[in-house]
């Protein structure tokens, strides 16, 4: 049903495509001129300009719906997770036309302790942002920049998108949570460009290491307001940001984050689902509502153990465990559906997080798990360049060397 729904707005966006280029022939060959002439001119173009990107769009969702649900990997989540690699000016031997700030498939050096700490204030942060006792570690070593991050969703007041300066994240390293009580959230680090020096691209990079031997300081928290971390402090290392502000919607094509062909898909889904917005049509990526008839109940599953190779199940197995959007208080984000049918390794059970808005550790009555290179694209928050862990729950996931039942195709959408 929300085919045909994607079909019905491609259908009528033709029709208005059609009719929009036609009457601009018709008032080239009648030769109308004037103030009207050039007022009807300018809004059919927009017109024609909007409908034919709506028609693009369609096909565009169409196709990524195909994708999930046959099971195959979308390849603008891929795009959007991919390792970084050197740009195309980069290559060139061109990279000093981009600016000394490090961008994508940059090496970067870590300064050394002494030299942060000389740019930190008396809360260990620099404009806002904290200096973690889990990244002492990083000191001194080399990584490949992953993202130039220029955006935070804010998690505190969910007042939307904030926008945060001459800030990157680091290929393969996450905090360990060491330092704040075991927290396993395992969150991408956030690095300030005066923490870090730009090396030549020859440079070979260090992977992600362990950090558990390095943490010899008290916790790092504050009571009775909780933990202090990155992640509870994005509100005071951020500005606001207009929804209106399109900057924020260049930004991760210019910075490098995203390459050409990525972008322009994920603009064409994105206004997409506006025009679908403003016809109540169905959303994308869509997931069905509750089956009127349950499925066939699976075979009982030994429990989720590290290392095991596992599935997400299809779209309409997971909308059964749903209610009001979750499933046993763990929200279920449409990023999330593009993996449904993918397969995957369980790289961590997940028990206990500091929650970012209240900076409170979180001990879950029902522990979640993290799959291996499943991470959260940002592509529904205007390209947010955090790609964090997403957090799945049992009933989400089977073992792959078990196979789906069959679903009954009675469903109420």
């Amino acid at each position: 049903m929300h085919r045909m729904s994607y079909w019905k707005t491609i259908v009528i966006s033709l029709g208005i495509t059609t009719v929009s280029a036609a009457l601009i022939v018709v008032i080239h060959i009648t030769h109308v001129s004037g103030g009207f002439s050039t007022l009807a001119n300018v809004l059919l173009m927009a017109t024609l300009a909007s409908s034919f990107l709506a028609v693009c769009g369609g096909a565009v969702c169409l196709w990524r719906d195909s994708l999930i649900e046959s099971g195959k990997l979308d390849p603008i989540g891929a795009s959007l997770n991919r390792v970084p690699s050197p740009g195309f000016l980069s290559t060139l031997g061109l990279r000093s036309l981009l600016g000394s700030a490090p961008r994508p498939g940059d090496i970067v050096e870590v300064k050394s302790l002494a030299e942060i700490q000389a740019t930190l204030d008396a809360d260990s942060a620099l404009d806002g942002l904290p200096f973690m006792s889990e990244m002492h570690a990083y000191c001194g070593r080399a990584f490949r920049v992953h993202r130039r991050v220029d955006k935070i969703f804010d998690m505190r007041h969910l007042s939307g998108m904030r926008c945060i300066r001459d800030v990157v994240t680091l290929a393969a390293v996450r905090c360990n949570g060491t330092a704040h009580d075991g927290c396993q959230a395992e969150c991408q680090i956030l690095w300030k460009d005066a923490w870090l020096r730009r090396l030549p691209a020859s440079t070979p990079v260090d992977m992600c290491i362990s950090t558990d031997h390095v943490i010899t300081q008290a916790v790092e928290k504050f009571e009775p307001d909780g933990y202090i971390c990155q992640m509870t402090r994005l509100w005071e290392s951020s500005q606001p940001m207009s929804r209106f502000d399109i900057r924020q919607d260049l930004r991760p094509l210019l910075l490098g984050n995203v390459s050409l062909v990525a972008y322009v898909i994920a603009l064409l889904t994105r206004l997409f689902i506006v025009f679908q917005q403003y016809r109540r049509g169905a959303g994308f990526p869509h997931m069905p509502d509750r089956l009127a008839l349950k499925l066939p109940e699976q075979p009982p599953q030994p429990g989720l153990s590290l290392g095991q190779r596992v599935m997400v199940q299809s779209r309409a197995h997971i909308s059964q465990t749903l209610i009001n959007n979750r499933t046993k208080g763990l929200y279920y984000d449409r990023d999330m559906v593009r993996f449904c049918g993918n397969e995957s390794v369980v790289q961590m059970r997940v028990e206990r997080v500091i929650h970012e808005a209240t900076g409170k550790m979180v001990v879950m009555k029902t522990p979640s798990w993290i799959l291996r290179d499943f991470t959260a694209t940002g592509e529904f928050h205007r390209l947010c360049p955090q790609h964090e862990h997403i957090f799945w729950r049992e009933a989400w996931l089977r073992s792959a060397d078990i196979a789906p039942q069959a679903t009954s195709t009675s469903t109420r959408i």
